[in-house]
């Protein structure tokens, strides 16, 4: 088996989704560009970005379908349909700063195929970093983050009509109120929770989220858990109290995460950005992709601790090809 120490991307990518599809037996990775939509893949996740193939599938079109730039944190997901989408968002104006969340659906069953623009789902709101989960009723959700004046970011989840469109059911479930998630400046209106990614284990269901500010080291992962009931509904989830992964040696501010399982689906993996250096700037200072495993303690609740960085040699998740 092989090792690998992290970062394991060698320039900025921040926003990290990974996953990986038993049908091809590929890895594939999408991160926030900016000016376009670019899928990597690779049979290593280690090796996704350093040698891995890529290919842009979308690039911004202006006034045909509204998307300017500012395309941040795309992640793919199997629709209610079967079907891979992918879900982020973009500026919806030449030169502003409003965005909105939109959709591209893939042609074929191929990653790696074409790929069609497919709509904006989201009312007329500030939304970022979609999520996906179709719960084991065939139901699809997407969680995302909405700036709320006066707040600051909240995480909703609504309710998906079709893998394109919302319903008017949607609840908010989270917003930054736990000291670790106010280190200061990002306390009052420029509060932030953000990045949600749904994690199944057993028969648990744990909605993994980000909070303070990307650029900062205290940035970290924090839980949800749904108690039971229904999904679009804020008291049938409970937050923990303690974050799931904070800053470790050589890898400040981890966050926005997703989690994929390993190719034999024995291993959890948690797919992340971080800093090289202490950043004591409002500004995002670059963010490189790390992958970490995930373990479980004994009432199967995640564990992980502090973010793995140059000084930790890891293997690879179990049942890579050689």
């Amino acid at each position: 088996m092989m090792s690998f120490k992290n970062p394991i991307s060698p320039f900025d990518s921040p926003d990290p989704f990974v996953t990986y599809d038993a049908k091809t037996g590929y890895y594939y990775a999408l991160f926030t560009r900016g000016y376009c939509l670019e899928i990597f893949r690779s049979r290593h996740a280690a090796h996704i970005i350093i040698d891995g193939d890529s290919k842009v599938i979308y690039t911004p079109d202006g006034e045909k379908h509204g998307i300017w730039g500012d395309i941040w944190a795309p992640e793919m997901h199997r629709g209610s349909d079967g079907g891979w989408y992918i879900y982020t968002s973009g500026r919806i104006l030449p030169q502003d700063s409003e965005k909105r969340l939109f959709i591209v659906r893939a042609l074929s069953d191929d990653p790696f195929g074409e790929w069609e623009f497919a709509g904006k789902p989201s009312p007329d709101v500030f939304s970022i970093d979609p999520t996906s989960y179709i719960a084991k009723d065939g139901t699809q959700y997407v969680c995302c983050s909405r700036v709320a004046p006066g707040v600051g970011q909240v995480l909703d989840i609504v309710r998906m009509e079709t893998p394109t469109t919302f319903s008017e059911e949607c609840a908010t479930v989270a917003k930054a109120e736990l000291a670790w998630e106010l280190v200061p400046p990002y306390d009052g209106h420029r509060s932030i929770v953000e990045g949600g990614f749904f994690v199944e284990h057993q028969d648990r269901l744990f909605l993994v989220y980000s909070a303070n500010g990307c650029w900062s080291d205290e940035y970290a992962l924090g839980v949800l858990e749904h108690t039971g009931g229904a999904i679009c509904d804020a008291a049938n989830w409970k937050k923990h109290g303690q974050p799931l992964l904070v800053k470790g040696a050589g890898a400040y501010g981890p966050g926005h995460a997703s989690f994929f399982r390993s190719p034999d689906g024995q291993e959890l993996w948690c797919a992340f950005h971080a800093m090289k250096e202490h950043n004591e700037h409002v500004v995002p200072a670059a963010r490189y992709l790390h992958i970490q495993r995930v373990d479980f303690d004994e009432s199967g609740y995640l564990v992980m601790g502090e973010a793995k960085g140059p000084f930790a040699v890891q293997q690879a998740p179990s049942g890579e090809c050689r």
